[in-house]
């Protein structure tokens, strides 16, 4: 018996990145999983490396008719929906002055918006069944500040605010509602933001500041870290954790070291 058998869970953004890894390991605990992007292609294509228990579903999270479809067949396919991971995300980078309205709107489209409506059309499946959990993925960035994302950092911010809301209004139907902040993200959508010839998996390494560790591993591998912070907030281990966030940022928020000072 897996981790996460018979539970049906929807991931969005899991064409790729965090949502592809996650959808693999709650695939490999015994869940059922909705692949749900708007990469239809690829999408497609880990739904069916997964096999009969995955399905691929096209959803555009900004769009309340695609949430509606999407739960309206999963539920039809399996019954219910136990887990919600509302991962899909886009990054724009760009100096605040600089950014345009229509990038700024797009990002809070995606990024905010996204995992409102996804609460929203999950809640009354899980109210009726009496039990779920919600895992909203925000990031470090919504927790610390970084120049060039005041749309990013923003909608991350915000998505912790609304995961606490979530949370004190669903916890009474049994419904646990939690953010997980990674450092590390898809080398995707980093990539367009790079500066020629800077690998965006190097230039991801530079902000672990504690774990020696870190420097050596891949963004696959922080990626799976983070798959596995999801997994334990959508299985019932985590069943007394609710309104919090759950840091996988290889002690990013610790602080500084100073090799030069005693401790260093």
């Amino acid at each position: 018996m897996g981790r996460m058998q018979d539970k049906v869970a929807i991931v969005t953004g899991a064409a790729r990145g965090t949502g592809a890894a996650t959808v693999r390991l709650l695939a490999a605990e015994g869940a059922r999983v909705v692949v749900a992007d708007v990469l239809e292609e690829a999408g497609a294509a880990v739904a069916a490396e997964i096999g009969s228990e995955a399905h691929f579903a096209a959803l555009d999270v900004t769009r309340e008719a695609d949430w509606k479809r999407a739960v309206g067949e999963t539920q039809q396919r399996w019954g219910a929906v136990d887990v919600l991971v509302n991962n899909a995300a886009v990054l724009h980078m760009e100096a605040l002055d600089e950014t345009r309205l229509e990038d700024f709107e797009r990002v809070v489209a995606v990024n905010q918006r996204g995992p409102f409506l996804g609460m929203k059309s999950v809640a009354p499946l899980m109210k009726q069944a009496g039990r779920g959990s919600i895992v909203n993925v925000s990031s470090i960035d919504g927790m610390s500040a970084k120049n060039a994302l005041v749309a990013y950092a923003g909608t991350k911010w915000a998505l912790r605010g609304m995961t606490r809301v979530a949370a004190l209004e669903l916890g009474k139907f049994g419904i646990r509602v939690n953010a997980v902040c990674p450092e590390a993200g898809s080398g995707d959508m980093l990539s367009p933001f790079m500066p020629e010839g800077v690998d965006p998996e190097l230039a991801a390494k530079y902000s672990q500041r504690i774990l020696s560790s870190q420097m050596e591993r891949s963004i696959a591998d922080k990626l799976d870290d983070i798959a596995r912070m999801i997994l334990f907030l959508a299985s019932d281990e985590s069943a007394s954790c609710t309104g919090t966030d759950f840091l996988v940022d290889g002690g990013y928020l610790a602080g500084f070291r100073f090799k030069q000072t005693p401790g260093g």
